[in-house]
């Protein structure tokens, strides 16, 4: 069981607990490439009472098939979703008209009240690293949001006016107090929604090399100019001598090799993989 939980994200779910009564919309952003793991219980529990919206991002780093099988979940069995990329400004179209079709309904009860069509007061919540920052300042047209390719960017709650329409509500990316699921873990620890620091890398590169043996095969052996199939442990020392990545003595060093491989798939070196099945 790996426990992540700092103080700034406990102290993010009371604000979220005590600003949800505000707003109209949550916007859960969840990450293409891990769309099972990215969903915070916590923050499903939190927004139970409201109208979700539920936004893919990264979805040029996810396996397409696989994207287009989960979008296709989530609009079937948990609620109206979306994929998008947050650097496009055809996003905000997007969104927009998802907005519109989860606030219909209240729009028809404000206009028999006789009531102004005013702008939609929406949270948007997700783990760390999802890309909230990214989104927000393409919505916004402009850079108000701190990005990062780290989890923790956003350490506050700020309001931002999108536009007549819209206003938006940025909280800090948060996770769960513990993870018993090491599926869900080790997909944080191998995006980075949790800092790498926490676990051993080589544990989580072992996992990761499994994974990638079982179903991405061909995307490990191209890109580490690997020809026979091992453990994973010899795997690691296999790539560690082609890259060599090597002590004084010529022994592997096969922490910073575990490291580079992570690395290597969030920059996309591995191609477009997504870690949770369906």
């Amino acid at each position: 069981m790996i426990q992540w939980y700092p103080g700034h994200m406990a102290k993010a779910i009371k604000e979220m607990e005590n600003n949800i009564k505000l707003v109209d919309l949550v916007i859960n952003l969840i990450d293409a490439r891990i769309p099972f793991s990215s969903i915070n219980p916590k923050l499903k529990e939190l927004s139970s009472n409201k109208k979700v919206l539920y936004v893919f991002t990264k979805q040029d780093k996810a396996d397409p098939v696989l994207s287009n099988k989960w979008l296709k979940y989530f609009n079937d069995n948990i609620g109206l979703s979306i994929s998008i990329d947050a650097r496009n400004n055809k996003c905000i179209k997007d969104i927009m008209k998802c907005v519109d079709i989860l606030m219909k309904d209240k729009y028809e009860k404000d206009a028999k009240k006789g009531l102004k069509k005013r702008s939609v007061k929406t949270m948007i919540v997700g783990i760390p690293n999802v890309g909230k920052s990214t989104l927000i300042n393409t919505l916004c047209g402009k850079k108000v949001a701190k990005t990062g390719d780290k989890p923790g960017v956003t350490k506050s709650e700020q309001w931002t006016r999108i536009n007549d329409s819209l206003d938006l509500l940025d909280t800090p990316g948060v996770l769960w107090p513990k993870f018993d699921d090491e599926k869900v873990a080790m997909n944080l620890l191998i995006t980075g929604a949790i800092k790498d620091e926490i676990v051993s890398h080589i544990d989580v590169a072992y996992y990761f090399i499994d994974y990638l043996m079982n179903y991405y095969h061909d995307s490990l052996f191209n890109r580490y100019h690997l020809s026979t199939d091992k453990s994973k442990e010899e795997i690691l020392i296999d790539i560690a001598n082609n890259l060599h990545f090597l002590f004084i003595d010529k022994t592997p060093d096969i922490d910073k090799t575990s490291l580079y491989i992570i690395q290597e798939y969030r920059n996309m070196y591995l191609g477009r993989i997504t870690l949770d099945r369906i």
